[in-house]
């Protein structure tokens, strides 16, 4: 009989970890109410909330799919990153095509960013260090949220007493230029920035109205820091719409970087799935809320 060989056994160190990279998810939070709502009384987030013991900076992420229903939980994979990254993520909903036109959209984008501001306390959050991250028709009201800051024209009653300015803006292949995006049958009121204004933006005797919903019209020296990322193949949001915000913004002497993704599409899979984008925005995100 042969004799056992004796099982190898090697004692392995690793160094400790100086960052607690836990994440929590609290779904389904209502930050405001719906005045006669008839598809729904209440607007909701979705909370990614870091394991931390000092309060965190936050970034509201406003979802796209051109101003119509979407599954904010769905993202949640692409925007745990950041949660673990010690940023609060509040995933919101608002306002889609067929409850409301603009701009109550936006304000109920600001209106969440009051609600976390109202909260600080209660979320662990810094009330003075939020941003916000939109993509595609988010990406508009995540820009619009940014330009306009406190204006009252853009307010409501919820949540008074608190600001909502943020300090850093980040849009993917958002739609800065209504009347120029493209779609099927853009005479159409089923031509979602049409439905999503209420009136046919591509009429010329609309140009003023659909110019209050460019925030190229409302950047002023109060304007934070934008991140554009844009996919150079993109068939829905031309890429020379972020081009154009990026030109408006650097001329007015407003930080801003235009990151263009070769051969993307419209696509928030094939964005997030780029290391080098997603390594960008956090680089953007940790220098203007977190001062790294």
């Amino acid at each position: 009989m042969g004799l056992a060989t004796a099982a190898s056994a090697e004692v392995v160190t690793v160094q400790s970890v100086r960052e607690n990279t836990l994440a929590t998810l609290q779904p389904d939070v209502t930050y405001t109410d719906i005045a006669n709502g008839f598809a729904r009384s209440h607007l909701k987030m979705d909370l990614l909330r870091p394991v931390s013991t000092t309060p965190t900076p936050a970034i509201v992420f406003v979802s796209g799919n051109g101003w119509r229903s979407v599954d904010k939980a769905a993202l949640i994979p692409q925007l745990a990153p950041f949660a673990k990254a010690g940023y609060l993520v509040a995933a919101i909903e608002y306002r889609i095509i067929g409850e409301a036109t603009f701009p109550e959209p936006l304000k109920d984008v600001k209106t969440a960013i009051r609600f976390l501001r109202a909260n600080a306390t209660r979320y662990n959050i810094n009330p003075d260090r939020i941003g916000i991250w939109g993509n595609s028709a988010g990406g508009q009201l995540a820009a619009m949220a940014a330009v306009t800051g406190d204006m009252p024209e853009f307010g409501n009653d919820k949540w008074p007493g608190h600001s909502s300015a943020v300090q850093a803006v980040a849009t993917w292949y958002g739609a800065f230029d209504l009347s120029t995006t493209t779609g099927q049958a853009p005479d159409s009121y089923l031509y979602v920035e049409n439905a999503h204004m209420g009136f046919n933006v591509r009429d010329p005797a609309n140009a003023e109205r659909v110019r209050k919903a460019n925030p190229q019209t409302y950047i002023s020296p109060t304007t934070p820091p934008f991140m554009l990322v844009h996919g150079t193949d993109d068939p829905q949001v031309p890429f020379r719409q972020s081009e154009v915000m990026h030109d408006a913004l650097r001329g007015a002497n407003i930080e801003a970087t235009l990151i263009r993704v070769q051969g993307a599409g419209h696509s928030f899979g094939q964005v997030s799935s780029n290391p080098e984008v997603m390594s960008a925005m956090k680089a953007f995100f940790d220098k203007l809320l977190k001062g790294q």
